[in-house]
């Protein structure tokens, strides 16, 4: 590769991938030039790529990236080349009915960097959606920060309080990250996952209880380690409406639960009305964040409080995109990330 041009793997049609050398960005005056250390794959990438996700092609996917400032534009006065960065690829409005009501992570007229994505060689975005990263900063801890914002948003609107039982059914990356920031707001954690090396690393990272429903009595558990009174709070981290059901039954008084995961293909829910009414309950969802969600996820990464880099079990070179795609589908490991350029 020479310096006017860059690799990014393409995506023409869902399902396929190839290998690009295409000229290098120019950054506008208001963008950033970022050189792509690593790049995480998102449960999103790989249903967008096997057309699970209604999104436009051709693209470049991507987009849970940290690396480097490489040029910056005329107007960009914060930044410096070489700076360590992490990027959020959409660019919200900021005008819209849902931004100005502290929604942003519903922004009506969001703006996507469709041809810039996270595997590739570099990305451009705009200055005012890149985070600098302070010294001594690990850059694969760092690419976690899209996804953590995400999970910060959903535990933070479940009013967990200190003593609180929450349950996270299913402790992959995005469940273990919801057990370590649960236990930041004082609850006692039951972690639940049907593979052993997930409940393992849930165990390793502090879960209180860890169990696998299919070999052991998940009810049984929730009734002694909250004396019958049942789950403060759950995350439901695994598109499955049988789990949100099942998990339903689970709450106390007053519990609250969250449907984090989208359900693909869609599958209606069959639920009690009464037991929402007589139960208090409160059921919601959460879908991606906010940059006051960002500031507060990268926080989290720089002061240790919560381990994302010790979630990668999978380390590939942005060639082998397509054999971490297979690794997610098959529930391989915890989190797949693509080395682009490495540190």
């Amino acid at each position: 590769m020479n310096h006017k041009t860059m690799r990014q793997m393409w995506s023409e049609t869902p399902g396929q991938l190839q290998l690009r050398h295409n000229p290098l960005f120019e950054p506008g005056d208001n963008d950033v030039l970022i050189k792509v250390a690593y790049t995480g794959i998102c449960p999103w990438d790989v249903r967008a790529f096997t057309g699970k996700s209604s999104v436009a092609f051709p693209r470049v996917l991507g987009h849970e990236t940290a690396g480097y400032v490489a040029a910056i534009g005329d107007q960009v006065k914060q930044l410096e080349i070489g700076q360590a960065v992490v990027a959020d690829f959409i660019v919200k409005c900021g005008v819209c009915r849902a931004c100005r009501r502290g929604r942003s992570n519903r922004c009506q007229y969001p703006t996507f960097q469709q041809y810039g994505g996270g595997y590739g060689d570099y990305i451009r975005i705009p200055q005012q959606n890149i985070y600098p990263l302070r010294p001594h900063t690990s850059l694969k801890a760092a690419a976690f920060m899209e996804p953590l914002a995400c999970v910060w948003r959903g535990i933070n609107m479940l009013d967990i309080q200190p003593g609180d039982v929450a349950l996270v059914a299913g402790v992959g990356p995005i469940g273990l990250m919801h057990m370590q920031v649960a236990r930041l707001f004082g609850a006692r954690v039951i972690a639940s996952d049907l593979v052993p090396a997930r409940l393992e690393k849930a165990r390793e990272l502090g879960a209180d209880w860890a169990i696998d429903p299919s070999q052991e009595d998940l009810p049984a558990l929730v009734e002694e380690v909250s004396d019958g009174w049942g789950v403060d709070a759950a995350v439901v981290a695994v598109g499955s409406s049988r789990l949100v059901e099942q998990t339903l039954a689970l709450l106390a008084p007053g519990g609250r639960l969250n449907i984090f995961a989208g359900i693909y293909p869609r599958d209606e829910l069959q639920i009690d009305p009464n037991l929402i009414h007589y139960g208090e309950f409160v059921l919601t969802g959460s879908a991606d964040s906010t940059p006051q969600d960002m500031r507060r996820a990268l926080d989290l990464i720089e002061s240790g409080q919560v381990d994302t880099e010790s979630l990668i079990s999978h380390l590939l070179p942005l060639e082998e995109l397509g054999r971490g795609f297979e690794l997610v589908q098959q529930t391989a490991g915890l989190k797949v990330m693509i080395e682009v350029n490495g540190d």
